[in-house]
């Protein structure tokens, strides 16, 4: 387990903009990751944000279609935890960057009526300053397929540039979506213990969750250390607070860091 990137497996996430590692994290160390997002799940009205907040829903009313939260908030030792730690390493090999991990989220889509997570690029939330020095690592807390909500790539999309972002239609929270060619599609149904490492400039989406249980999954951001975070946003970008509902536009013209 944690096992190093070999040669094969460098040159395919060079070429193709993502790599599925198969059974990389112990069953163990997941469950325990598991059991705090469940606290995220149990708690959401106080511990997390609805990522796909319908337009006319009051706060106190989400739905809750995707449960937007981190383990960080709720798991003290998470920083020393040994997913953790390699995470940074076999990422650092795959970039050829030293990277460090950055944040992380518990994205939760509900049975039966979790929302699609629409296409996007990481780069197109975070801005122009991680250019090429991001990777996000998504972690599955159950196997996962188009039926739950599993990744979908578009194969080589990291050579594309940044594509236009918008708002999604009828969601009221941040949502950032863009036109993709899906002919270039792949499908990654994954085992829990899987690990799929995707490039900041990769097209990825994951579908809704159709299923009879919880759809958990962890997100890890990491970026190359020392570059300082997201920041000289693209005009698309909005965040929204959803403890106060306010909205606001970081993507201005001389926005900078945020």
């Amino acid at each position: 387990m944690y096992p190093d990137a070999d040669a094969d497996q460098i040159a395919f996430f060079r070429t193709h903009g993502y790599l599925v590692v198969r059974q990389a994290i112990p069953q163990p160390d997941l469950d325990e990751l598991e059991k705090h997002c469940d606290v995220l799940i149990a708690q959401k009205h106080e511990l997390a944000n609805d990522w796909a907040w319908r337009e006319g829903e009051s706060r106190e009313n989400r739905t809750f279609r995707i449960v937007q939260s981190s383990p960080s908030k709720v798991w003290a030792e998470i920083a020393v935890q040994p997913y953790r730690q390699w995470l940074e390493r076999f990422a650092s090999q795959l970039m050829a960057l030293d990277m460090a991990f950055w944040y992380d989220q518990f994205l939760g889509k509900p049975p039966g009526h979790g929302a699609v997570t629409e296409w996007h690029q990481d780069e197109g939330y975070w801005g122009r300053n991680l250019a090429d020095r991001g990777i996000t690592g998504w972690i599955p807390l159950q196997d996962v397929d188009v039926i739950n909500g599993c990744m979908h790539f578009i194969d080589e999309g990291h050579r594309l540039g940044i594509l236009p972002h918008h708002l999604v239609e009828g969601v009221q929270s941040d949502l950032l979506t863009c036109e993709v060619d899906e002919s270039r599609t792949v499908v990654c149904p994954m085992r829990r213990g899987d690990v799929a490492f995707h490039h900041s400039k990769t097209p990825h989406m994951s579908t809704a969750n159709q299923s009879p249980a919880w759809r958990k999954a962890v997100t890890n951001h990491l970026q190359q250390r020392g570059a300082g975070g997201e920041g000289d946003h693209y005009p698309w970008r909005v965040k929204v607070n959803q403890r106060t509902g306010e909205r606001k536009a970081v993507g201005a013209m001389g926005a900078g860091n945020s």
